[in-house]
């Protein structure tokens, strides 16, 4: 492994395990063995190393939401499955969503980069939420306006369920991953037609 490379994944290492007010440039070298100086060559301030993990995880999730939309259009149930696969990327750069308002005011680009993200996601949900309809599988006397919600509400559950279960019942590991699938599936139960609910597994 690179230098670049040891210096992501000690950092993620420490922010995770101490938030990101703790955690300095000086702190993450002195935890590889190398000088504050041999770092600040690959990054040269300590936000630049929040900007890179969170473009690494940007990066996964996309590759997760690309081999969704593969999957039948992305019938219900695989969002549900996507949920689950998307919660070890959650918890592996867990650092961000227990801190993330803390992130964006400090690291603009970050901020930037989310407003970004939440413009992409919602045509491509709103577009999944469309073809559900025509296909009796999402009610259709439902208004845009209520599916826009939707669109919120999963932004909600996907970027703050990490702090509610801290802050709760502190699950972990599968039983966690469950739980953050059902969360989901309450969103979608209202919205689905009774052919929906059929094939639609909680």
């Amino acid at each position: 492994m690179d230098t670049k490379s040891r210096i992501l994944e000690t950092a993620l290492a420490l922010y995770n395990e101490q938030g990101i007010q703790s955690v300095t440039s000086r702190h993450i070298a002195a935890e590889m063995g190398i000088s504050p100086g041999n770092l600040h060559y690959h990054f040269r301030h300590t936000d630049d190393i929040i900007v890179a993990l969170y473009e690494a995880l940007s990066a996964q999730m996309d590759a997760l939401v690309l081999e969704m939309e593969r999957i039948e259009n992305a019938r219900p149930e695989a969002l549900l499955d996507f949920a689950e696969h998307t919660f070890p990327v959650v918890f592996k750069y867990r650092f961000i969503f227990l801190h993330f308002p803390e992130i964006g005011l400090r690291v603009p680009s970050v901020k930037k980069q989310y407003m970004e993200l939440v413009k992409r996601r919602e045509k491509e949900f709103l577009s999944f939420f469309r073809a559900w309809q025509e296909k009796g599988i999402f009610r259709k006397d439902v208004p845009p306006q209520i599916l826009q919600t939707l669109v919120t509400q999963i932004f909600l559950a996907g970027d703050y369920w990490l702090s509610h279960n801290e802050l709760t019942a502190r699950l972990k590991g599968k039983e966690a991953a469950r739980a953050y699938r059902q969360v989901f599936a309450g969103l979608f139960w209202p919205y689905l037609t009774e052919k929906g609910r059929k094939k639609f597994s909680m």
